[in-house]
């Protein structure tokens, strides 16, 4: 390498670094970089050390211990839900979420929520196992259904980490307990060889977390609750609590089904591909909930800029999931071979459907943040029931007549669903241009639709050279960012914003 070109790659380095390791404090648009640097980081790390623990765990125990605990833990967070406030989300959105007296309230709210949730939790472990026709989730019900009252009683200015762009102390928090539950689950499992290890790893990684949440951010929650801040919180938490407990129950209900229409073994399965092929969306989802949101909520007056916002982060978005996503789905097979035994090898159907599901549910991510960061979170709660209606429609139906398939199968046209209402609430409520909402849609059908053809040619000649694809992958993996590319060059021809970095 050149000394200058040498100089250049120091620059970029130390630059970078900098970006990383400072605040950033004079721009709000470095601001929301160095966040979203932060936030890939943490989902990165964190879906690798998740992925590690279940390819230890799944030969360690059996899939139907992963059915119990897919539907345990969909149960879990549908309670939750119920009762959602919305408080994260009012720390960050309201301009007076940062004074102490408000950060007092939503924990007292917080707590009283928690330990309402555990106590109905643990009284509907039995009836919920007599649903399901499994005497042995009563336990798993009542262990846990300690949870809900750990998380209510976290320290609520962590979610000021997000709001100010400091997610450092949060990303550290997060990686820590994770590494710590996973280590207990996994110790636990060589101990038990039951599914309650998988239950007790769980809660651990919990109390890990609360534990953290104060050691990372110094701040200490006093007793007592502010009745304007409170009606606040609750005001806005009304819609949250609509949009939250739709959203779940949209994205997560095939679980419910599967698990009563289906053997736990099958929803074991198919939750293994259901996990790996949501990996891309939750880390985009996580990112922009840390950054995008924030960003937007402080231009939420300024319509044409948020647009803007919107416009080039999806852009940047889609040129990196898409291509992602399909080798995912294209190679579904040799993925679940190279990375399970025999037992899970039908968990390809589930990830096949899933990455795809996860191409349009980036946009959906997006489309979500934009709605709750303008403060009309209705729009979503609309969206999701739209969803929600076509997955109680289509995912029973194709579970009965097609097994996994028609399962997975209804769940990505219910997602198709979802974002078309959106997209309509975008352009007639918000007021977004037509040719921005509808971007989305046209680059993926024509780089889906490229880099298909693309593995149909190049299928004859290169399948079975090599263990399991893996040349055949690399070739695709170039070729699949390289169609990518070159789509975001050819609406940047025609006139749309390039990718790049969201305009802040």
């Amino acid at each position: 390498m050149r000394p200058g070109a040498l100089t250049t790659a120091r620059k970029a380095l130390s630059s970078l670094a900098n970006l990383i390791v400072r605040p950033q404090a004079h721009s709000l648009k470095l601001q929301s970089i160095r966040a979203a640097l932060w936030t890939v980081l943490e989902k990165g790390t964190g879906h690798l050390m998740r992925m590690a623990g279940s390819l230890i765990l799944t030969r360690i125990l059996f899939p139907e211990a992963f059915g119990f605990m897919a539907a345990a833990q969909v149960i879990l967070v549908m309670i939750q839900l119920v009762t959602d406030v919305g408080i994260r989300i009012s720390i960050i959105q309201n301009p007076k979420g940062a004074q102490e007296e408000f950060l007092d309230t939503a924990w007292v709210i917080s707590t009283i929520r928690g330990a309402l949730l555990s106590l109905a939790l643990a009284a509907m472990a039995y009836p919920l196992s007599l649903y399901y026709g499994q005497p042995e989730m009563t336990g798993i019900f009542l262990v846990l259904s300690l949870s809900p009252l750990l998380l209510g009683m976290e320290n609520p200015a962590l979610t000021l980490t997000i709001r100010k762009f400091r997610v450092e102390k949060k990303v550290a928090l997060e990686l820590g307990s994770q590494a710590l539950g996973l280590v207990s689950s996994i110790v636990l499992a060589l101990i038990l060889r039951s599914v309650y290890a998988l239950a007790f790893g769980n809660v651990l990684a919990v109390l890990y977390r609360l534990a953290g949440s104060f050691i990372a951010v110094p701040y200490r929650p006093r007793l007592r609750f502010h009745r304007a801040f409170g009606r606040e919180i609750l005001r806005f938490g009304s819609f949250i609590f609509a949009n939250s407990l739709i959203y779940f129950l949209a994205m997560n209900a095939d679980i419910l089904m599967i698990g009563k229409v289906l053997p736990m073994k099958d929803l074991g399965i198919y939750s293994i591909g259901r996990n790996i092929g949501m990996l891309i969306w939750m880390v985009c989802h996580q990112i922009f909930l840390q950054s995008y949101l924030p960003a937007v909520s402080s231009a939420q007056h300024d319509i044409p800029r948020v647009a803007r916002m919107y416009g080039r982060s999806i852009t940047l978005m889609l040129a990196l999931t898409i291509p992602a996503s399909m080798m995912l789905a294209l190679f579904s097979r040799d993925v679940i071979a190279l990375l399970y035994d025999p037992r899970y090898a039908d968990a390809c159907i589930s990830l096949f459907w899933f990455s795809l599901s996860g191409i349009m549910l980036v946009v959906a991510a997006i489309n979500s943040n934009t709605f709750l960061a303008l403060g009309k979170p209705k729009y979503e709660t609309l969206s999701m029931a739209a969803g929600f209606l076509a997955v109680c429609l289509l995912v029973p139906a194709g579970a009965r007549h097609y097994g996994l398939t028609g399962a997975a199968a209804g769940v990505f046209v219910s997602v198709l669903v979802i974002v078309a209402a959106e997209t309509a609430c975008l352009f007639r409520a918000i007021r977004f241009p037509l040719a921005r909402v509808l971007f989305p849609w046209g680059r993926i059908v024509l780089t889906c639709s490229a880099i298909s053809c693309l593995y149909i040619l190049l299928r004859p000649a290169l399948t079975g050279v090599g263990p399991w694809n893996l040349p055949f992958m690399a070739v695709m993996l170039v070729l699949a960012f390289a169609v990518s590319g070159c789509t975001c060059l050819i609406r940047e021809k025609a006139g749309y914003p390039a990718a790049g970095v969201p305009e802040l």
